[in-house]
Formats: C-alpha cells, structure tokens, sequence
C-alpha cells in the first residue's frame, strides 16, 4: 500500500476527459485515498454535475478509505439491506452475485423508498468476471425529453408510491420495519443543482401510481422505460479493477447486465450519498 501511494503521488493534476459516448467521463490522476483541495473539490463537483457520470480509474482503497473519499462529495447513507453492509465499515455494502442477491438487471434508480433517496450512488470494482458484467447508465434528462406527449401528460404531477420488493427474500424484517413507509415521489424530478427536470422512478419498488389502477402500474412503467433509454442516451461501462464509478441518481437511471459467467465471481461495493426531498 505504501508503495502504491509513492506511485501515485508522482502522478500529473487530476484530469477530467469526457467519455465516447452521449454522457459521462473518465478521471484520471486522483488519488481518491488522500483528501481533495478545495479547488480540486470543487472542479470534480462541478464535472459531477455536467457530465452525470465520472470514471474514477486506478483506485487502490480500503473500505475505510473508500467511505472517506466519498464523504468530499457528500453524506454517506446507510443501505436499506441490512446483510449486505461491510461489518467494520457499514456505510459500505456489497453488491454480489452470490448470496441470493438477484442481478439488479431492470432500469431503475436507487432507494426511491426513501424520503430522502441518495443524491450519488458510487461503485468500486473488487472481482469482476474475466468478461461481460458491464452496468449500464441512462441520461433521463434526455429520458424525459424522449417520451410521447400523451405519455407526458399522463405523469405530469403524478406521485409513484414505493416500497421494498415484496417478493426479495434477502431484506430483513429490519429493513422492512424501517424502509417499507409507502413513500411517495414525484414521476419528473427537478434536480435541486442544475433545475433541470427528468424522469424520476424505481421500476420494481413503485408499486402504486396515484390515480391508477393497481394492476396498470407495471405495464405502465415499463411502457415508459422503452420510451425513454435509447442508445443515443445509455452509456455501458466495461469494469476494470479499481474503477470507482458515481453517478447522479437524481437524473440517471443504471442496470447491471447479467450476461457473463455467473460461477465467476462479481463483487462491487457501494456507497451511497444523502440526497435532497424530490420536488
């Protein structure tokens, strides 16, 4: 480790490239295990903000290290599964394919059953499969622009009602005690930063629509996830080792895709960041 950090000292000023595609870029030159000057702080917060997604490349950090670096950008927040968080260091959970947890394969953003849902969601490679097991991102500033008028007006001013997944057998009844409150959250969200506005829902924990009928939800959702992500405002992102990925969960959504070999093991922490009352 200490060697490493020698390494890295060496390196040039952080730089902040945009990536090959519609959204996101990559950081290089930041060592995310040693505190950020303010002007340094202030250049990543603000490329946060234009770009949606950053790539942070060649991290070599503990988890404690992992939480620190990211209580620069904002308050880290406990995760609503309980069995997941790291024991010593709880703001960080694994995100695994062992253990039961199912693939989180569906467009969605984070934790929408919470009050306050994250601002950030960030990612750190730990395993990754010798191929595939990419995350796929979706610009829903683009999303909300995407969708059909009549779609538009029907959710214009409506509120999704979310809750944990009934049918996941890894929350505990913890976790439902706590984050199973029937939260109501806008459909277009205006970012409370840039006050631009996007299409705002988590697709497995809406599970009412005010002023719609039960059993129309689902379809409904899904009918707007096909209007909305269109190659033209996805971004894939192949994993590397070390690779610490944030992305705004006020205006992306993002999907693990599960095609790779799932006897090889994949393993991600996760921090997520406090965010603001949807409006």
């Amino acid at each position: 480790k200490n060697r490493y950090q020698r390494v890295r000292l060496q390196m040039p000023s952080p730089s902040v490239r945009p990536l090959d595609g519609a959204f996101g870029a990559e950081v290089t030159g930041l060592d995310l295990s040693s505190p950020m000057d303010a002007e340094t702080k202030a250049t990543m917060n603000q490329a946060f903000l234009d770009h949606i997604v950053l790539v942070f490349r060649d991290q070599d950090l503990t988890a404690e290290e992992y939480r620190d670096s990211m209580a620069q950008f904002g308050e880290p927040m406990l995760q609503h599964n309980e069995r997941f968080r790291l024991p010593e260091t709880p703001m960080v959970s694994r995100i695994i394919n062992r253990e039961k947890m199912r693939p989180a394969s569906m467009w969605h953003t984070d934790h929408t059953n919470h009050e306050r849902p994250p601002k950030a969601t960030v990612l750190y490679a730990r395993k990754l499969p010798s191929k595939g097991g990419d995350t796929c991102f979706a610009n829903m500033y683009a999303g909300l622009d995407n969708l059909s008028s009549d779609s538009r007006a029907v959710i214009d001013g409506k509120l999704t009602i979310n809750h944990l997944e009934q049918d996941n057998p890894n929350y505990t009844d913890r976790d439902r005690d706590q984050y199973d409150k029937a939260v109501r959250q806008p459909m277009i969200r205006t970012h409370p930063e840039t006050g631009k506005q996007a299409l705002y829902f988590h697709v497995t924990k809406a599970l009412g629509i005010e002023g719609m009928e039960q059993e129309k939800v689902r379809p409904f959702l899904e009918d707007l996830l096909s209007q909305s992500i269109k190659p033209e405002n996805m971004l894939r992102h192949h994993w590397q080792l070390g690779d610490v990925v944030m992305l705004d969960n006020r205006c992306t959504m993002h999907r693990a895709d599960p095609e790779y070999d799932m006897t090889e093991e994949r393993l991600l922490w996760r921090i997520i960041l406090r965010g603001d009352r949807p409006v």
